[in-house]
């Protein structure tokens, strides 16, 4: 029974192999939706000094733009990358790559002239899987639902309204369930918060004031989220805005809108649009409510 001994580690041993190769492959391959931050379906801007960790930062059919001094720990994709100099970045999938840290020019393929930086990894297109990223469709009732400035309520159960607005200092709770606004005002320090997990479609815009809040309420499970899905369909320059110093703790979907994210704020979830701006010395965590892949 000794020889026991050997075979039960050299077994353990073959079966390490193969989950540290199969963890390793994950982790060069490209993100699947739930593993992206951010992500653009035209560009992405992502201004100095932004942190996105942990998440990837992508594109689908454009530009990613990348300042000074911004750290990605997380993967780049996307057809065409700039990168600034003092930028820090995970791996990168694209065509072309070009900006400070390469010198002059544009450079592809998988290293650059010999430098230690590396170039781009193999591009796999569709970036996303498209019928993952349907544009949506929201009905918004008629009437408007106001919340005075230092002033709260009950929760409010799942329902459709027409404009949703919070004054200086005000909290709306949202009970949790399906919702449908035509917009979202938050002035300066307010909150709006989900007491659970809520979807909520939005036909025009969302615009949040400086230091106000907008997500779930703290001690949920990392299961339940707040998302916004929004139609854009007044045609005004942003969907999303968030002003100075928010907090917002949700997915925010508007694949024909753009997206705004206001500088000094604290982002997590994952921030989907047709483009997205990050402002400098952004903070995004990625915590996505999209639904992980099926699995085949």
């Amino acid at each position: 029974m000794a020889w026991m001994g050997y075979v039960w580690p050299m077994r353990f041993l073959v079966l390490a192999g193969v989950l540290a190769c199969a963890a390793t492959a994950t982790a060069q391959s490209q993100p699947e939706l739930q593993g992206y931050a951010v992500l653009g379906f035209e560009s992405v801007r992502v201004g100095p000094r932004v942190i996105v960790q942990p998440g990837a930062v992508g594109v689908l059919a454009g530009s990613v733009r990348l300042a000074p001094r911004v750290s990605v720990s997380g993967s780049v994709v996307g057809d065409s990358i700039r990168v600034a100099r003092s930028t820090q970045v995970g791996r990168l999938f694209c065509r072309l790559v070009s900006g400070g840290a390469f010198g002059p020019g544009a450079v592809t393929g998988p290293t650059v002239g010999g430098s230690p930086v590396s170039g781009c990894r193999t591009l796999t297109t569709p970036v996303v899987d498209p019928a993952l990223l349907a544009p949506v469709a929201v009905t918004p009732g008629s009437n408007d639902l106001i919340v005075g400035a230092r002033q709260g309520g009950a929760p409010v159960a799942a329902a459709s309204f027409g404009a949703v607005k919070v004054g200086h200092g005000g909290v709306l709770q949202l009970a949790g369930g399906s919702y449908q606004f035509r917009s979202i005002r938050l002035a300066a320090a307010a909150r709006l918060v989900c007491l659970a997990d809520c979807r909520i479609g939005v036909a025009d815009s969302v615009r949040i004031g400086p230091r106000a809040q907008l997500g779930t309420a703290q001690g949920l499970p990392r299961n339940q989220h707040a998302r916004v899905d929004i139609a854009a369909a007044s045609g005004e320059p942003f969907a999303f805005r968030g002003g100075p110093k928010v907090i917002v703790e949700a997915t925010i979907f508007s694949p024909t809108g753009v997206l705004l994210l206001g500088p000094a704020g604290d982002y997590r979830g994952a921030y989907v649009g047709r483009s997205v701006v990050l402002r400098p010395r952004v903070r995004v965590r990625e915590d996505s409510a999209f639904p992980p892949p099926a699995r085949r």
